[in-house]
């Protein structure tokens, strides 16, 4: 069949997460060498890699297209007075201490095409919290995010603007009303509304952290996409960390579902990394002459942070 003649350009080594891990654990180790508990100032860094598989079955025989991508993070976030961290897990230091920040964020990395030429794609992004808190004041709890960012993949320009409006409910539950629009050249634009809930239960040793959200997406032209998704993360302790959500999207009767899953361990008490794993999965393409398109969507990362 023609999907039997298909070969990537540049097959992935099966030992280059295990270096890129080691290289992102050393680094921060080093660094965590003289660190303090609490913090002002948070870096991270990481790398992930995916594939996406997709095979159309026709009458004629399969054609099979196999898609890498190695994605390179940095990151680094502000915070606007320094992040007690004796609340609990130290995975909510920010959620549990209400604190102000700014994030700055970028992203490199090329897609590997089975049978095209590569293409690389760049990110950038900034995006904030505030919360306002002070004895007496009539607006304490309550906060507003704000986020742009900058997707140049290939060719393509795509612009994402957010505001979210919420507030503190109670010490450990957030309420947040969103906003998203999204600008593509030459192409469509949308314009989304959603709502999430996160709140954290304190156990006498860690903690179980849950959110969940749903939302619409407007669309020129076209139905609306609705979107939901759940999450929930358990803390066996201040350090360790296991987590685990689903999200749905679906549009005219099409699902597209993710799962993920991640590990996160603060090996002190500034230095953590995180392993994690996504899949999506979206559901068949039927075409009107019998020919169906199956695809599947896998990621693995590595990231790593330090607070100082």
């Amino acid at each position: 069949t023609n999907g039997e003649s298909l070969k990537l350009l540049r097959p992935r080594k099966e030992n280059n997460m295990f270096k890129k891990t080691a290289l992102i654990a050393g680094i921060g180790l080093a660094l965590s060498a003289t660190a303090q508990a609490d913090y002002q100032w948070e870096l991270g860094a990481g790398y992930a890699g995916g594939k996406v598989d997709s095979t159309l079955k026709t009458d004629t025989g399969t054609t099979s297209n196999n898609n890498d991508t190695d994605v390179w993070t940095v990151d680094g976030t502000w915070y606007m007075e320094t992040v007690d961290t004796s609340k609990g897990p130290l995975g909510e230091s920010a959620f549990l201490d209400h604190a102000s920040n700014l994030t700055l964020a970028f992203t490199d990395g090329p897609v590997e095409f089975s049978n095209f030429d590569n293409e690389d794609g760049q990110t950038y992004s900034v995006s904030s919290r505030y919360v306002a808190e002070g004895p007496g004041w009539k607006l304490s709890g309550w906060l507003m995010d704000l986020g742009y960012e900058r997707r140049e993949p290939g060719d393509a320009e795509i612009d994402f603007y957010n505001i979210g409006i919420g507030k503190y409910i109670t010490p450990n539950t957030t309420f947040v009303f969103n906003y998203d629009r999204i600008d593509v050249n030459n192409g469509n634009d949308t314009n989304g509304y959603s709502a999430d809930l996160a709140h954290f239960f304190a156990f006498s040793s860690g903690g179980l952290k849950v959110n969940a959200g749903g939302g619409k997406v407007v669309v020129s032209g076209a139905d609306d996409v609705e979107v939901y998704d759940v999450g929930a993360t358990w803390y066996l302790n201040n350090n360790w960390g296991i987590g685990a959500a689903y999200q749905n999207t679906s549009q005219d009767g099409y699902e597209l579902a993710g799962y993920a899953a991640n590990i996160q361990w603060f090996i002190t008490e500034s230095f953590a990394v995180d392993l994690a794993y996504e899949q999506v999965d979206p559901d068949d393409i039927k075409f009107g002459n019998g020919d169906k398109l199956e695809t599947e969507i896998d990621q693995y990362s590595i990231s790593a942070l330090y607070r100082f």
